[in-house]
């Protein structure tokens, strides 16, 4: 080695750089764990949230898939231009029941009928018309109490008091409905609900149903969507007499 000169060792000096390098290097990976995670957070974060989304986008197609109609509540009907019972029964004893029922109307096919084709037998008159929410969500049950009491001579009677043929054959087909319907538009005069509040009973709410005894005399009343327990039961009474 020449006296008074420094001699530099690359080797060494590559070793240092690389050292320096390397604690350089974990020092920044330390530095950027924090953010790394932050990042990674906000990314679960978003996947929920899109999670939760896209599931209240499928409950509310599942929705969609049933009659929404028929799923608005009560206390939408004034919104509805309907109004719309609570669904409150009232039976008449035998000797405050109201006078006979006389009526006469032309059915959604275009028949004539009258309170001689009911008369002699226990008879259910409902009224509807095919937009309002209850009488969609009836309308299966009266389908299912027509069929259990026709054998037993129950006469069924639909009054539309709202549509024209052609909407309440489209309703009656949507629901199996197979009992006729007096078209009763407010519109056109409403005779027949004229006449049912002429005799006491006037259909104060859309749906009412009607139930008629053998005499043409109302034996009960649901005012709003029916229960088919309860008029079920209303039947057999009217019948049982």
């Amino acid at each position: 080695m020449t006296p008074g000169i420094r001699h530099y060792d690359s080797r060494s000096a590559q070793s240092r750089s690389a050292q320096n390098l390397s604690t350089t290097h974990a020092a920044q990976q330390r530095a950027d764990r924090p953010q790394a995670r932050r990042a990674a957070g906000r990314g679960i974060r978003r996947l929920v949230a899109a999670a939760l989304a896209a599931g209240v986008a499928l409950s509310l197609a599942a929705c969609s898939n049933a009659d929404p109609l028929a799923e608005q509540q009560y206390g939408d009907s004034a919104d509805k231009g309907y109004i719309s019972g609570t669904g409150a029964v009232k039976e008449f004893a035998a000797d405050q029941r109201p006078a006979p029922v006389t009526f006469s109307g032309t059915t959604e096919d275009g028949r004539q009928i009258t309170q001689d084709e009911l008369s002699g037998k226990v008879s259910v008159v409902n009224f509807w018309y095919a937009a309002c929410p209850p009488c969609r969500a009836e309308a299966g049950d009266l389908k299912t109490l027509h069929s259990e009491f026709e054998s037993q001579g129950v006469e069924f009677l639909g009054v539309n008091v709202r549509d024209g043929g052609e909407t309440a054959q489209a309703f009656e087909r949507n629901y199996g409905i197979d009992y006729p319907s007096v078209l009763d538009a407010e519109a056109a005069g409403g005779t027949v609900q004229a006449a049912f509040a002429a005799a006491g009973v006037p259909p104060k709410a859309v749906p009412t149903t009607v139930v008629i005894g053998r005499d043409g005399r109302v034996t009960a009343t649901i005012l709003g969507q029916l229960d088919a327990g309860t008029l079920r039961a209303l039947i057999k009474t009217a019948v049982a007499e």
